[in-house]
């Protein structure tokens, strides 16, 4: 008998109502990363240097420009460094070097705020993207399968159950998939 792999969740993918710190540190004590869009419901506005994305602000009040990660350290650059602001005291207000001003923010800091990817990245936005597949086969399995009204009992069941229903969405979109590719070869 072959022995069974666990698949690693790298990522818990969810909208803005479920953000909540309870969730995020759920998502790290499995280790996976949550991405999950700030929901600034209960918030005025940000702590104070910081954008409402998690962002850091430079002395001047720029965002600056995310420039990578290194395991739980995300790092930012002097936006102006980077060619993203013209700032008009240049690199001098932040820093005197010629790199520009460099923050580093430990994602552990608060799990809530920063990710990995950070949230105004391609990466983040490609993730978060990918939700909205899953929630139309959701939809599907509510809508056109009993997924919305179970009459078992037991997560074992509802398992089973959920799964048979997958397994006829599948099928469904395999056969409507054959029958259109013979329309198009008639």
């Amino acid at each position: 008998m072959a022995e069974r792999t666990k698949s690693k969740i790298e990522f818990l993918i969810m909208d803005g109502g479920y953000d909540q710190l309870k969730n995020y540190e759920s998502a790290k004590n499995i280790g996976a990363q949550a991405i999950i869009p700030l929901n600034l419901r209960n918030e005025k506005e940000p702590p104070e240097g910081i954008s409402s994305n998690g962002t850091p602000r430079c002395s001047m009040g720029y965002e600056m420009t995310y420039w990578g990660a290194d395991k739980d350290q995300l790092k930012f650059r002097c936006p102006h460094a980077t060619g993203k602001v013209d700032c008009p005291l240049g690199m001098a207000a932040c820093s005197s070097s010629n790199y520009g001003m460099v923050v580093k923010v430990d994602i552990k800091k608060d799990v809530r705020r920063y990710s990995n990817p950070h949230r105004d990245t391609k990466r983040w936005k490609e993730l978060y993207n990918e939700r909205t597949s899953v929630e139309r086969c959701n939809s599907r399995m509510k809508s056109y399968l009993t997924a919305n009204s179970l009459h078992v009992w037991g997560i074992e069941k509802v398992k089973t159950h959920i799964y048979l229903n997958a397994i006829v969405l599948l099928v469904s979109a395999l056969a409507m998939a054959k029958e259109n590719k013979g329309k198009k070869a008639a």
